[in-house]
């Protein structure tokens, strides 16, 4: 399999158009900016969570810098390098649990793009192997912090979710416009979330963290 480990012990996909600039700074280029200002401030509110759910983690570097304010978190990651990379990243926190599939508005089967950035692999609504469900569908309880990155499938993964985030009090989410090849857009997304109760909490483009408190 086509991965390899970099100097800050992180597994990622060798095949990567970015890898040589991974290799040589030790870790992936990510935009983590609103990352880092959201688990800062989760440290000053002394915050925690008891379910988290984390649609499209690729390698975990979202799920390790979180994982210490959740008591159970579930990844779902759809691309068989990606989650291969994910479980060896995730190996020693045990409360994480990793998923192969993606998450959408429906369940069934879809096809994944093959990209050379691997962090912009996205689904293709079409018949394939690769699973997909809703989170309505599945039994993990009340989600307390959901994050969603999907490249562009934000909208459908919201829609097969409507019942959860009934009782989802925070929501992360990147909105880089990937949305439009889906029917969607940024604005379109920020006004159904507005209109299910949430309320900005931290926005770094092209991150967005939101808040029901």
């Amino acid at each position: 399999m086509n991965i390899e480990q970099l100097e800050n012990g992180l597994w990622v996909p060798s095949t990567d158009a970015q890898i040589e600039q991974w290799r040589q700074e030790g870790r992936p280029h990510m935009q983590d900016k609103c990352l880092f200002q959201f688990v800062k401030w989760c440290e000053s509110q002394n915050k925690s969570f008891g379910t988290v759910a984390d649609v499209g983690s690729w390698c975990g570097t979202w799920a390790i810098a979180m994982q210490g304010f959740a008591k159970e978190m579930h990844c779902f990651e759809p691309n068989h390098v990606h989650y291969e990379c994910l479980t060896r990243n995730i190996a020693k926190h045990k409360h994480i649990i990793t998923y192969n599939q993606a998450i959408g508005s429906e369940d069934g089967f879809v096809k994944l793009s093959d990209e050379t950035a691997t962090q912009n692999t996205r689904v293709l609504l079409e018949k394939g192997e690769t699973k997909i469900n809703k989170l309505d569908t599945l039994d993990i309880g009340k989600i307390d912090l959901l994050k969603i990155d999907v490249e562009g499938l934000e909208m459908e993964v919201l829609k097969g979710a409507s019942e959860k985030l009934k009782d989802t009090e925070y929501l992360m989410i990147e909105l880089n416009n990937n949305s439009k090849k889906y029917g969607s857009s940024n604005g379109i997304i920020e006004k159904h979330l507005e209109s299910i109760g949430f309320k900005e909490l931290i926005k770094t483009w092209p991150d967005i963290v939101y808040s029901k408190a």
